[in-house]
Order: C-alpha cells, then structure tokens, then sequence
C-alpha cells in the first residue's frame, strides 16, 4: 500500500518515515513539508538516507490546496500536522484516500463543544468529528478494525490511560480521586524554536507547565470517564514519558486487604495483579515487577506499567514509561494503520528498545 507523511519534517513526521522505512506492506510515496519544500530529506535527517536516498519534501500547502499532487495514487494519509490544520484537510481528503491517520488532537474528543474550551477555537469539521475512530488500540482495537479516519491518542494520554483503565475498571481505585505527575522529553514540544526550548533553558532544569489548563486533560478524562488532575513536566532529555498517578482505593479494594496479615503487600499485588492480566495479550504493553524508567522504551512502540499500594497514606500509586515519538505518537499511528487494514497489528515496528 502507498501513504503519504504530511507534515514530514516534525519529530513525529520523521519518526513515521523510520518506521514506515520497516514496513514491509506499507511505502512512502511522498513526504511533504512546507518550510522544507524542495529539500532532500536526507539533508535534514541524516539518518534516514540509506531507505530515502534524494527523495525530496514535496510542498504540503500546495498539497493541501490542490490535493492532486500524490494524492490520488495514495491509499494512506498520515498527518503529523500542528494543532487545528488537519480539521481543514481531512474533509477534502476523506474521499480520496482509504485511510487517513491524524497524530494531532484534531478529532479525539468526542464533543465539539470542547474544543472552544480547550483548544480556544470552534471545531472546523464536526461531522467527521464524528467519523473518526479513537487511536489507542488497547482500549478501541475492535473500532479501529476498517476505520477510515483514526485520531491517535496523545503522548501524555497514552501513558497515564494505560496504567490507570485496568484499576478502574476492576473497581479498585475511586473514579474522581486521581492525581497524574508527568514529565515528558522535549521533543514532546515539537520542533518549533520558542525560547523555553532551547537547550540552555532545559539541560539541568526541570519545570512544570500547562498547570491545572493542560489540553490533554480533558483527553484523559473522556478515556477514564473521571475528572483528573493532570501536571505534566518538562524533562532534560529527547524522549521518554514517565507517569505517576495516585488515587484512593475503592470499599471493594479495602475489604479485599481487610483479612490479611499484610495488606500493604496482598494490596500491591493484587493492583499488579489486575495490570498484569489486563495486558497479558498484549504485543506492546507489559506489566513491570518494579517502577519502570524511560530509557526501558526508547525507541520502541513498548509501554511498561507498574502498580504499588501505600497502606500508611492509603493510596494506590502507579508509574508508566513510554517512548513519547513511537507508542506516544508515530508507532500508535502505525499500530493503529496496522488493525484498520487488517494486517498483523506488530507489523514494522520495533518490540525491543534501546539500550543504553
């Protein structure tokens, strides 16, 4: 099958044109980028020369304007675009190719009327709002199966989603109790130059940002059907999400600790217990003996969750780790691309990270 990267010369853009590079059912036919128009790609990702070769970015506006241009020999569209360009795009690309795969927050929530709240602007195209299918396969593998318009789930979201789902669904944690501490690497950002990101702001530092107004926010709370406090963090490194969350445990948790002899102990395992089978047919989410680091997942499409009880302060904590480019982004797209098109779901993408 032929796609199409627009948006190619972001991190996430560059990130689908490695793993797609892997991908033996899947060829890149055309990497757009408009502020990169006419230059090899290889040029500006050194790295990706021996697949790429003097293939050049094509210009993604006049591909965007006249969607002719590549278009129509696609069957697959991915859009690594900034925030509020593919609600304009993916209604004119939506006839034209089978499959369109959006990597921003364009069409993952399910209400429009959020969008003026949290994204300070009217959804553009409501009706394929409606069209689109939820991106994180663990939770919406069965609605992704011959999908049309998928919209992955966010970095932040993926990571605080995955440890957390299992735990409420088994009614062990209280749905409105849950606090969320995360920290990303900064390509997280983005590639756009802003003083905040510039590399004498972040080595050595460490700062919180997006408090108490974050957009993901309201991302996470539509998967878990539960208001969260959500504080991400701004971590010193390239890659790499790590999330912890506390919450309270459930009447139906407590009473299950209430006979033992150490409940903190029998409360642990049983958290890691409900994680560990929740994910054990799972290709790329594995439950952890002990809190996992992010240097575990790089460059892999692999989440890692762990789950621990408090008995002194009552609390259920839980810690995720996962690559913010692959299982946060690009490898979710792919996996996601994989389950629509009713390929093998691993298919080009990486089970091992990379170490050190």
């Amino acid at each position: 099958m032929k796609s199409v990267v627009i948006g190619a010369s972001g991190y996430t853009g560059a990130e689908l044109l490695r793993i797609l590079a892997f991908h033996p059912d899947i060829e890149v036919i055309l990497a757009a980028a408009s502020s990169h128009a006419g230059q090899p790609i290889s040029e500006l990702f050194p790295s990706l020369f021996p697949h790429y070769g003097d293939m050049v970015f094509s210009d993604a506006d006049r591909l965007i304007n006249d969607l002719e241009d590549g278009i129509e020999h696609a069957d697959i569209a991915f859009l690594a675009l900034p925030h509020g360009v593919s609600q304009a795009i993916v209604p004119r690309l939506y006839d034209k190719v089978g499959l369109i795969v959006d990597l921003s927050a364009d069409f993952r929530l399910r209400d429009p009327e959020a969008y003026p709240i949290w994204y300070k602007a009217a959804h553009a195209s409501p009706f394929y709002l409606k069209k689109a299918v939820y991106g994180l396969p663990e939770l919406t593998r069965s609605q992704l199966k011959g999908a049309r318009l998928i919209a992955v789930a966010g970095c932040y979201v993926t990571c605080s989603t995955l440890p957390l789902f299992p735990l409420l669904s088994a009614g062990l944690i209280e749905r409105d109790s849950i606090i969320i501490d995360a920290a990303s690497g900064v390509s997280g950002a983005g590639r756009s130059l802003k003083s905040s990101y510039l590399f004498s702001e972040v080595d050595e530092n460490y700062s919180v940002y997006g408090l108490k107004n974050h957009r993901h926010t309201p991302e996470i709370e539509q998967n878990l059907g539960s208001k969260v406090l959500f504080t991400p963090h701004l971590l010193p490194t390239n890659r790499g999400i790590l999330a912890t969350t506390y919450s309270r445990p459930t009447t139906k948790f407590q009473r299950a600790i209430a006979a033992v002899s150490d409940p903190e102990m029998f409360g642990s395992d049983l958290i890691l217990s409900e994680l560990a089978k929740s994910y054990r047919e799972e290709s790329f989410v594995f439950a952890t003996a002990s809190p996992p680091s992010i240097k575990a997942t790089l460059g892999s499409n692999n989440a890692l969750v762990f789950g621990t009880y408090d008995q002194r302060t009552n609390t259920v904590i839980t810690v995720s780790a996962l690559d913010n480019l692959v299982k946060g982004a690009s490898g979710q797209a792919v996996q996601c691309a994989n389950i629509a098109l009713g390929l093998p779901e691993t298919t080009g993408l990486g089970l091992l990270g990379l170490y050190p």
